[in-house]
């Protein structure tokens, strides 16, 4: 009796065991992972390669799987990683090297990307895949120069040309220089200007702006009377620092200081110093497409007197009548919010801002937008602004409208071509206008 127990005992144990080693097991193989990715369900993915490394560390193909589903997570950082311990184990393949670039080109380590594209080709001479990532990482980072004429802006412009350089040859520098010209209805404008971010991390940046803008005024006074206002600008210089960084995966960041000294039309002598600080919080929720954002600014002028215009007595200019004004400046902020949905393709915004040009020009503004990739080189957008005017202003109690239809098309690796319509609707009267731009990437410098 004794032996039968002892038998059923060592049977039950032997079982249990196996039952147990069968419960460690991975459920899944490298194939149903593989599976998982394809059927874009990452996450599920990453757990059972996470079960199928830990059953098994010294297999390369587990990490170099990995390191692709957490690039396709926006996961880089990690990513490198697995794929460096997958070259560790067995060596450099093309699909390897090529998953490396692509982490490498997020964490914006440019040149190290290229060095793992050109080692790809070399192992796979007909690769036509890490030939097109290669030759397009060249013209994204190279020099470009871009042109736009017509009125290409969600606003009152009518009228406008702008040709810009853009330079991104550096892992953590991208750089930009042009010069433009607007006819926004109530005035013209011309503007040079020149900025450069610097990117500390892969998302996070510091970004310094300077331009300077010369005002001119339509003569028909039927646009605006007085015309221009006694306090309007004559020349603008602008300095603008602004930092923006994320400080978790789903929290942004962006604070900004701008500093400006208008001088004014009918008294160039005269000076104002205008101070504007702006923050903006951008949150991805818990259900990712979905983001929200918070925005706030405050513009202040320290000076401590009025600031006097002379008006129609100042010998500098013969144009338009002015009485002499003294303007007091006091502290303008806005406090507004906005929506974000971002899913296949497709992005929808609205926001709410009162006072967005923080002159107590509008009591509110309504702007709204929505855009759709329908391919890889063609994609669409609609673009609505609507503006309250404050009780304070030239057009109290009235509105404008503002609708924009445009496009773009990738012509070519090289070049990009971008048309659009815009109709503006005004208290005084209504404008139509088209708009082309152009986008040609040249590779040089990279």
């Amino acid at each position: 009796m004794r032996i039968v127990s002892l038998v059923v005992f060592v049977v039950v144990v032997l079982f249990a065991s196996a039952s147990v080693f069968a419960a460690e097991k991975p459920v899944v193989s490298y194939d149903e992972a593989k599976k998982l990715i394809d059927a874009g369900e990452y996450a599920k993915a990453e757990e059972q390669l996470t079960k199928l490394i830990s059953a098994n560390p010294k297999n390369a193909k587990y990490y170099q799987l990995m390191g692709d589903v957490q690039n396709k997570q926006g996961k880089s950082e990690e990513a490198l990683k697995n794929y460096e311990k997958a070259k560790g184990l067995y060596g450099e393949n093309p699909e390897l090297l090529k998953g490396i670039a692509t982490s490498q080109k997020r964490l914006r380590s440019f040149h190290d990307a290229e060095k793992s594209y050109n080692k790809a080709i070399e192992l796979a001479p007909k690769d036509e895949e890490a030939k097109d990532d290669l030759y397009n990482l060249k013209l994204k980072r190279g020099l470009q120069f871009k042109a736009f004429f017509g009125g290409w802006e969600p606003d009152y412009t009518k009228w406008a040309y702008e040709g810009s350089v853009f330079y991104g040859g550096f892992d953590r520098f991208d750089l930009n220089a042009g010069y433009s010209y607007a006819d926004q209805t109530y005035y013209t404008r011309h503007k040079v200007f020149a900025n450069g971010y610097y990117y500390y991390n892969p998302n996070s940046y510091l970004k310094l702006s300077l331009a300077y803008k010369d005002y001119n005024y339509p003569v028909d006074p039927a646009v605006q009377k007085p015309n221009p206002d006694s306090n309007s600008y004559d020349t603008v210089p602008v300095a603008e620092l602004e930092a923006s960084h994320w400080f978790i995966k789903s929290l942004r960041g962006t604070l900004a200081y701008e500093y400006f000294r208008p001088s004014f039309f009918y008294d160039k002598d005269s000076h104002a110093n205008n101070h504007k600080i702006s923050a903006e919080l951008y949150y991805i929720t818990p259900f990712e497409p979905l983001r929200l954002k918070a925005m706030y600014a405050v513009l202040r002028d320290p000076d401590s007197k009025k600031t006097e215009i002379k008006g129609r007595d100042n010998l500098h200019t013969t144009q338009g009548v002015a009485t002499s004004t003294n303007v007091q400046y006091q502290t303008q902020s806005l406090l507004g919010g906005g929506i974000e949905l971002t899913k296949s393709g497709l992005t929808a915004e609205l926001k709410y801002m009162p006072n967005r040009d923080l002159d107590s020009s509008y009591n509110y503004s309504i702007l709204g937008g929505l855009g759709y990739e329908f391919t890889e080189k063609i994609s669409g957008r609609l673009d609505y602004v609507y503006d309250k005017y404050s009780s304070v202003s030239n057009y109290a109690g009235k509105t404008a409208n503002v609708y924009m239809v445009s496009g773009l098309y990738k012509l070519h690796p090289r070049v990009d071509l971008g048309a659009g319509y815009k109709f503006i609707d005004l208290p005084t009267d209504s404008q139509h206008t088209a708009f082309l731009s152009l986008v040609f990437k040249t590779g040089l410098g990279f």
